[in-house]
């Protein structure tokens, strides 16, 4: 495609996003500020780095995972072969084919739909980075009416705009990388949990399913939090009708529920669910298998340090504790050993920060039942994610995915910013 078309259809891209932006920023005075400057900041990376002023980190302007969905995503809309096609299953012809494989369970899914924007429209790396840069600012918008769902409107202007300016979601933000398109799903399945535990409307749950079916379509792990929800509401149902037995009433419908929701453990304990990086539950609980997971990545210079390698079953724990530490802080002082580490340094500390915050809310947090399944799935994602991960450039990736119940936990406690729109008469 000729490169001035290209310039052009990414140039349009923003200009529609941001017309959209104005309009609907107008219907709710409370965020405006905050989308509005979320949009422009997101925007001037994008042109920076587009016309090669600035580079970004993982950006598409460097060797990266950013590059390689993109690349992909190109050539499988103008039907070019692959090299090794013949050998490949992912390397052959698409175009509009893509449609015919969407759900296909691999690393793909972000190729596959950047790719039918690419069909459609023709190619412009502007134009992919838009759908992120929109995600971003609509995943924005989805956490202020969470934080509303849960907390007052104080609370929730001071979630949006910590999420708005944090600097890894910014980054994320403007980039062809998974990240934002799970941290968006994951937003319809934490909005759908809300308001199930408040109304228990069966599209609420649909609305939960949903969320959590495709965020794992792009990283499979994330499907865990559905089962965390599901055990949760298992457990808490069970709870019910048992005091309810000291007099003497039994309710046959909670019992239908039960088994309804313990249905899809069931077939996860049976093997008949495999999620993507993490495959079945025979294999979950497999000591050589588990081993092996959790030592991937330990290479490198943003490596762990070695003594976190596990290399028996005793020392599955305590090393586990120590990697989840890793996982949501790293890197510490003492990993530092390029200026590039000094980033993610300072993403840790801020991640430490919103975990004391978190803390000092434990009394409201444990209170509600929504809050208290927001904090059993950001356990559970940071234990799985923690435990298979050996390196804390992957880290500040995929932590990035959970910041959302992070900042949503912590938002009462959370100073204040001097951006704030809140009055005093809200």
């Amino acid at each position: 495609m000729h490169i001035l078309l290209e310039e052009l259809l990414g140039w349009t891209s923003l200009l529609i996003i941001f017309i959209f932006v104005f309009i609907y920023s107008k219907k709710d005075p409370h965020v405006k500020n905050i989308i509005l400057v979320a949009f422009f900041l997101r925007t001037l990376i994008i042109i920076l780095e587009q016309y090669g002023i600035i580079i970004v980190p993982d950006g598409n302007s460097t060797p990266s995972d950013a590059n390689q969905f993109e690349l992909i995503a190109r050539l499988w809309s103008s039907g070019t072969m692959f090299p090794f096609a013949d050998t490949h299953p992912i390397y052959k012809e698409k175009g509009f084919s893509v449609l015919l494989d969407f759900f296909e369970k691999d690393s793909l899914l972000i190729a596959r739909i950047i790719s039918i924007f690419y069909t459609i429209f023709g190619e412009s790396i502007m134009m992919a980075k838009s759908i992120s840069l929109a995600l971003a600012l609509v995943s924005i918008y989805m956490l202020y009416i969470l934080s509303l769902e849960i907390w007052n409107r104080e609370s929730a202007l001071k979630a949006a705009w910590v999420f708005s300016l944090f600097p890894s979601f910014i980054l994320y933000s403007v980039i062809t990388l998974r990240e934002i398109y799970v941290i968006f799903f994951l937003l319809i399945s934490l909005i759908g949990i809300a308001k199930y535990l408040k109304k228990k409307s069966f599209t609420s749950f649909l609305q939960i399913a949903f969320g959590f079916y495709f965020s794992s379509l792009f990283h499979g792990p994330v499907a865990v939090g559905f089962f965390v929800f599901l055990l949760y509401l298992i457990i808490d149902i069970a709870y019910k009708q048992f005091l309810k037995l000291k007099f003497l009433k039994i309710n046959l419908i909670p019992i239908f529920f039960i088994i309804i929701f313990f249905i899809p453990i069931f077939l996860l304990f049976n093997n008949s669910i495999k999620l993507t990086y993490l495959g079945s539950f025979e294999s979950l609980t497999n000591i050589e298998y588990l081993l092996h997971r959790a030592n991937i990545g330990f290479n490198g210079l943003a490596s762990y340090p070695s003594w976190l390698i596990i290399d028996n079953i005793n020392e599955i724990f305590p090393k586990t504790l120590v990697k989840v530490i890793y996982f949501l802080y790293s890197p510490f002082v003492w990993d530092i050993k390029q200026y590039s580490h000094i980033i993610g340094f300072f993403d840790g500390t801020l991640y430490i920060i919103l975990t004391i915050y978190l803390c000092i809310n434990w009394k409201n947090i444990w209170s509600s039942p929504i809050t208290r399944v927001f904090l059993l799935i950001f356990i559970s994602y940071i234990i799985i994610y923690g435990f298979g991960l050996g390196n804390f450039g992957t880290a500040l990736r995929h932590r990035s995915k959970f910041l959302i119940i992070l900042i949503v936990l912590a938002a009462p406690k959370i100073h204040k910013f001097i951006f704030s729109s809140t009055k005093k008469n809200i």
